[in-house]
């Protein structure tokens, strides 16, 4: 796993396996009116080479459109061992320069990915969905207002196009795309079933994720972290260097200087503002709120616990100490990955399909319960206050079922044997299919087995924990003229579930998604709309009679035998009625 750090002194030389690269904290619009140009980083890489490339990652910067391979960046070497990439030029002549473009976009996958491993994050290296060992990155893959990630070229996309003012506007240059597109990779490795077309919620949670990633990626860097707290503020401001998604494409898509992000974290999305809508970025908008929610509590907990601390050393009143900048950029620092941990380590208590903000609403309270079982800052009361302002309740425990779960595991054995391997784990799914809801016909599958040695910031290590994931399907008809040209279709729905226990065999946590009447319902609901929206096309396979083309579509259809398969065409994700490309 490569690791980085922020360099502090410039003139100190990289240590032994690191990479010295520069890279841009936010992107080129905030670097010309805030004068924030690229920063030296560290990046730690054993096998680091040209391209530039790691164990885990790889830049191949491909143009498809001019077929056109451009050079790779150089790395360079001395005796101490890595120099650094290429020879790049300060500040806005860098901005046009191909070679720092490709650097920039590396150095932000790299970091942010050290980030995630980490102990008190995800605890875990992230595969790929591609089931490669390296992620592709391509700086420039062609002229379009987008950037994706793809499955099938186990990928991330970038490319560039011309704003208003006529300047080139390159989106691998923006930390906060650069950020997000890495966190549509990383969910479809941890959770390749959310990729499965199945609701606005989890097409919506994708959304979510990628920029709860982009604002993690820029609340860790000091550059940023200083000019958030320019001001020392007692409370961070709802619009901000942070909370403003993507500010340069946003300002260039839009064409209005004052409309300077793409999205913005501050938006109280609730959830019946949602009832009858199925844009996922307008879902996605309901997560980020909480999530800068519980950045901006946080930092005024940090804020107020690090004041009271100095006060107590300095034996005097607590409303005598005076704000400054550098206590304010400790809370926001602190706070920034308290924030991230919370809100992405409960990724593992969420199931590995059709995942409900309602199920991920119970799984934040949970993960945090066990790892935190004294809630000194009162995050998940805060979490709560979050949910109930967005209508957003967080789904009921099945009562007994726990006590279930337990009785089965110690009839079954040794939870170490349990999750030895997928086989082992699939015999005690099979054993007890009448309690996880799996119907006898179905044809369960094992999709994950693993385990977390995830830590704390106070040093506490929360119990080891070793989680099962298992998935079926079940036919769903398309009938009616509400289905156009799919009516008579089958399709899939995918159910399935998550068990997690600690290393001692106790059970911790369950989440279930069982074939109901009411999924069906809200499957054929929103295929129906999809239809109606015009975004489902046939791309490939073998085409029913009066099958519509799907050149272009959001989403790819494939209909054999009167099956349908559907499936997002990553090229298109991001693409909307509201210009919601990125």
């Amino acid at each position: 796993m490569a690791t980085a750090r922020t360099s502090t002194a410039k003139t100190r030389p990289p240590a032994k396996g690191s990479v010295r690269v520069k890279m841009l904290p936010k992107d080129p619009l905030v670097a010309r009116r805030d004068d924030l140009w690229p920063v030296d980083v560290d990046i730690e890489a054993a096998t680091a080479g040209d391209g530039p490339s790691s164990a885990r990652v790889c830049v191949v910067d491909y143009n498809a459109e001019l077929d056109v391979l451009f050079e790779p960046a150089k790395l360079l070497k001395d005796r101490t061992g890595y120099a650094g990439i290429a020879r790049i030029r300060p500040n806005e002549k860098s901005l046009d320069d191909f070679t720092f473009h490709q650097v920039n976009v590396w150095a932000i996958v790299e970091q942010t990915l050290s980030w995630l491993e980490d102990a008190q994050a995800l605890a875990r290296p992230i595969p790929w969905a591609s089931g490669l060992g390296r992620l592709l990155v391509i700086p420039h893959a062609g002229y379009d207002e987008n950037a994706f990630y793809d499955r099938s070229t186990g990928a991330l996309h970038f490319f560039y196009f011309q704003g208003p003012s006529g300047e080139p506007v390159y989106t691998c240059l923006s930390r906060d795309i650069v950020a997000h597109e890495l966190g549509h990779a990383v969910l479809d490795g941890l959770k390749p079933g959310y990729n499965e077309v199945t609701s606005p919620q989890t097409a919506g949670f994708h959304e979510y994720f990628g920029d709860a990633i982009a604002m993690m990626a820029s609340l860790r860097t000091r550059e940023i972290a200083l000019r958030l707290t320019a001001d020392a503020p007692a409370r961070l401001a709802a619009r901000n260097i942070v909370s403003a998604i993507a500010s340069e494409f946003g300002a260039a898509v839009h064409g209005l200087a004052d409309h300077d992000y793409l999205r913005g974290a501050w938006r109280r999305r609730t959830m019946s503002q949602m009832a009858g809508r199925y844009e996922p970025h307008d879902w996605s908008e309901v997560l980020t709120g909480v999530y800068y929610e519980l950045l901006q509590f946080l930092y005024v907990k940090n804020l107020d616990e690090i004041l009271g601390s100095i006060a107590r050393e300095s034996k005097v009143p607590r409303r005598a100490v005076v704000r400054n900048q550098q206590h304010c950029m400790r809370a926001v620092i602190r706070a920034a990955g308290q924030t991230a941990n919370v809100m992405l380590r409960a990724l593992d208590y969420c199931p590995p399909v059709d995942l409900r903000y309602d199920e991920y609403a119970r799984a934040l309270l949970r993960a945090h319960e066990v790892a935190y079982p004294v809630d000194s800052y009162g995050i998940r009361a805060a979490l709560q206050r979050s949910f109930a302002v967005r209508g957003l309740v967080p789904a009921p425990e099945v009562e007994g079922f726990n006590s279930q779960v337990t009785y089965a595991l110690r009839d079954a054995g040794d939870i170490e044997a349990i999750t030895a391997t997928p086989g082992d784990a699939y015999r005690f799914v099979d054993r007890y299919r009448a309690m996880f809801g799996v119907p006898h016909e179905a044809n369960l599958r094992i999709v994950a087995v693993y385990a977390t040695r995830k830590s704390t910031a106070g040093g506490f290590r929360p119990p080891r924990e070793r989680i099962i994931e298992f998935t079926w399907t079940e036919d769903v008809e398309l009938r009616g003229p509400g289905f156009g040209p799919l009516n008579g279709t089958r399709v899939n729905m995918h159910c399935g579930g998550t068990l997690v226990f600690d290393s001692n065999g106790n059970f911790l946590h369950s989440s279930l998604v069982p074939a109901t009447p009411r999924r069906r319902r809200e499957l054929q609901e929103y295929i129906a709309h999809l239809v109606h929206d015009g975004s489902i096309g046939i791309t490939e396979g073998v085409q029913d009679p009066g099958m519509p083309d799907g050149g272009g579509f959001r989403i790819s259809a494939t209909v054999v035998r009167g099956r349908l398969r559907l499936s997002f065409n990553a090229a298109m994700r991001h693409a909307g009625t509201e210009r919601h490309r990125h």
